[in-house]
């Protein structure tokens, strides 16, 4: 895998991006950090430029670190290339500098558009207020981003000089994530309840709420989450679809289920989502992937696949048992994750165009039935019709009081079904970090002790809830401390 290296104090990867499937891109080598801006569209083009960056993150770093994390990655299966698997990552790892280098860039193309934005030649003021308001939500999404992977980290809100930048310390987790929410509250007041045209897929009013309501989910605030989501279920612009597998459609991108994608469009240079084939192997063949996969793909867990029911409709879109190798070679056994090869098959396996999922309103429904359930259980209450919307749509049976007759039981109910409702979508690792270092730890050793994972050979460390501040920053930057353990 060629990895290219982007950190906090050297902005260079500047990825142009439209929302739009059909936009014309701007070329990369325009519109870069230095670039003065002062019309509708360098702005434009700039927002765009820090769409890219999400763009480009989420297309493998990000997913494949997260979930190569969680319980729903094996452990012993091609792990020379993911060392995530079986926790054998440093400071110096290039995954874990990928993803943080590129929030960092994100970070400063929203800090550079805020810097100028007042000033630029806008002859309405309402496409001004909208466009400021994305760059928020950007800026805050990354800076949460940041703040539950790594804890609290150096809070820059304007571009600075290497200088400036090199002598900022960390601020600590809770000041993080209240700089984050302060970001996402701004453009939650000021975005738009849809957008459509060639805005299509840009952020809304609902993207900026929901990603807060998550925030407060993980620091535990659930009051506070509680008014976001409400807002967004009464919003009749937002339902799920009625299949499952129309969820992960390339054909079926920015439609009611989807509170926020991140966007990919075929037939341009590097715009298609690699995720896709990377997930499989480089050996696989077959009609869903016709030149195979990528040396870097990982196995999904015993763990994972049995946790479904077997009348389960998301197992089957989610998860393949077994491949067929270019060879002919039969593996019965291997599971692979395919949740996004259900659509348009690219001519070439890099160009992809379904887009990956951040928010979806199904997530939106079973964080408020968590909140629902944390502020007072109540038995075949609103918390259980939104988990049985869920359960519905996936085929499985309600569930009543009778089955779970109090709040921990409910709780542990939507741990799992969340599990199985998100698989490869990045939000596993999420809630299992979420869920505190005792209660996280518990989980990981349980299923790192199961025979297939290698039956207790591998033992977690709590230190793994936060990833390590990557080694070429803190030689950077003095003022930087390294999280415990590393």
């Amino acid at each position: 895998m060629k990895t290219i290296r982007i950190v906090l104090f050297a902005f260079t990867l500047q990825v142009v991006w439209g929302c739009n499937k059909d936009l014309e891109l701007t070329p990369e080598s325009d519109y870069n950090a230095a670039d003065f801006y002062r019309s509708v569209n360098d702005f434009r083009q700039a927002l765009f430029g820090a769409y890219g960056g999400l763009r480009s993150v989420h297309g493998f770093d990000y997913p494949m670190l997260v979930e190569s994390l969680s319980d729903n990655v094996n452990t012993q299966q091609n792990t020379a290339n993911l060392p995530a698997a079986r926790f054998g990552f440093t400071a110096g790892d290039d995954l874990v500098l990928g993803v943080w280098g590129a929030y960092w860039s994100v970070i400063n193309r929203t800090n550079n558009i805020l810097d100028q934005i007042d000033e630029g030649e806008f002859p309405d003021e309402n496409v001004r207020t909208i466009m400021r308001g994305e760059t928020r939500f950007i800026r805050g999404f990354c800076y949460f981003q940041l703040g539950w992977l790594f804890g609290g980290v150096p809070l820059i809100d304007r571009v600075m000089t290497a200088e400036e930048v090199t002598a900022i310390a960390r601020s600590s987790q809770e000041e993080t994530f209240a700089f984050a929410a302060a970001d996402l509250e701004a453009a939650g007041e000021v975005l738009p309840e849809s957008q459509g045209g060639d805005n299509l897929g840009r952020a809304t009013r609902y993207a900026a709420k929901g990603i807060l309501a998550r925030l407060h989910l993980y620091m535990g605030n659930h009051e506070a989450a509680r008014p976001l989501l409400e807002e967004i279920l009464a919003y009749e612009g937002l339902s799920p679809y009625p299949e499952f597998v129309d969820c992960f459609l390339n054909t079926r991108d920015n439609g009611s289920e989807h509170v926020f994608q991140i966007q990919y469009t075929a037939g341009l240079v590097n715009q298609g989502n690699p995720l896709v084939y990377s997930l499989v192997p480089e050996n696989l063949r077959s009609a869903q992937f016709p030149q195979g996969g990528r040396s870097t793909w990982v196995a999904v867990s015993d763990d994972l696949y049995e946790a479904y029911d077997t009348t389960d409709v998301r197992r089957d879109v989610t998860i393949q048992k077994g491949y067929t190798t270019v060879n002919n070679v039969v593996d019965s056994m291997t599971q692979l994750f395919v949740k996004f090869s259900h659509g348009t098959v690219p001519i070439n396996n890099i160009d992809n165009d379904v887009n990956f999922p951040i928010l979806r309103i199904t997530d939106v429904q079973l964080m408020y039935a968590e909140v629902l359930n944390e502020m007072g259980y109540e038995p075949d209450g609103e918390a259980f019709v939104l988990l049985n919307t869920v359960r519905s749509r996936a085929g499985l049976d309600s569930l009543t009081s009778a089955d779970l007759p109090d709040q921990q039981v409910f709780r542990d109910s939507l741990f799992k079904e969340r599990r199985l409702e998100f698989a490869c979508e990045a939000l596993r690792w999420f809630d299992i970090v979420r869920q505190g270092p005792e209660r996280a730890t518990a989980i990981m050793n349980a299923y790192l002790a199961r025979p297939e994972e290698g039956g207790g050979s591998l033992v977690f460390d709590p230190k793994y809830l936060l990833m390590p501040i990557p080694e070429s920053e803190l030689r950077t930057n003095p003022s930087l401390t390294q999280n415990p353990g590393y």
